[in-house]
């Protein structure tokens, strides 16, 4: 009797073990997103009042999936036209580039229809330049949170818009009274993509 018993609680570890090797915490995911940015810069700062945005390009790869929470890596590119140049120096251009990390989480909610809620942080540098010279940059931090919303093609390729907020911390050495016009930008980012999966 004492030999059965203990036969049984190691059958029953042994069938317990086998069940939690094969479900998965970490996995490795492959989601890359190409995408078209609709930048909408508001707020009293410089890139708001003093430039005009042009259509960005953005680009986002899910590389590491724990549960149904994904980690990623991004880069958005903008290039913004001087409108102002009284508050934007002696510029035509500026071009705003981001690296960034996110943390995203896949809710579905069709067999095709998904969202995809994220937040991330990243690091930020604004070029800018005239008639091809180069004047210097601006670096900072930046904060985003937003969603996209996936429609299902086919198997490895689906179709996004989303929405992003945006806010930058810039670093800038001025007199006190400018620091608040030139250390912060707000923006609101349409994005319309592919995703491939």
């Amino acid at each position: 009797m004492k030999y059965s018993i203990l036969f049984f609680l190691l059958s029953l570890q042994l069938c317990y073990c086998q069940e939690t090797e094969n479900k998965k915490i970490i996995k490795f995911n492959h989601d890359i997103r190409l995408n078209a940015i609709f930048p909408v810069n508001y707020g009293d700062n410089f890139l708001a009042k003093s430039n005009k945005a042009n259509i960005g390009v953005g680009i986002n790869f899910s590389f590491l999936k724990i549960y149904d929470f994904k980690l990623g890596i991004g880069y958005d590119y903008i290039y913004y036209s001087t409108t102002d140049i009284t508050r934007a120096g002696n510029v035509d251009n500026s071009r705003y580039n981001t690296v960034y990390g996110d943390i995203a989480y896949e809710i579905k909610i069709l067999d095709k229809l998904q969202i995809e809620p994220y937040f991330g942080l990243g690091s930020t540098k604004i070029n800018f330049t005239s008639d091809n010279r180069n004047f210097g940059h601006q670096t900072g931090n930046d904060f985003r949170v937003g969603f996209n919303t996936d429609y299902k093609l086919n198997r490895k390729l689906s179709a996004f818009v989303g929405l992003c907020y945006l806010q930058s911390k810039l670093d800038i050495n001025t007199t006190p009274e400018l620091i608040s016009f030139y250390d912060n930008s707000k923006m609101l980012q349409i994005n319309i993509g592919l995703k491939i999966n």
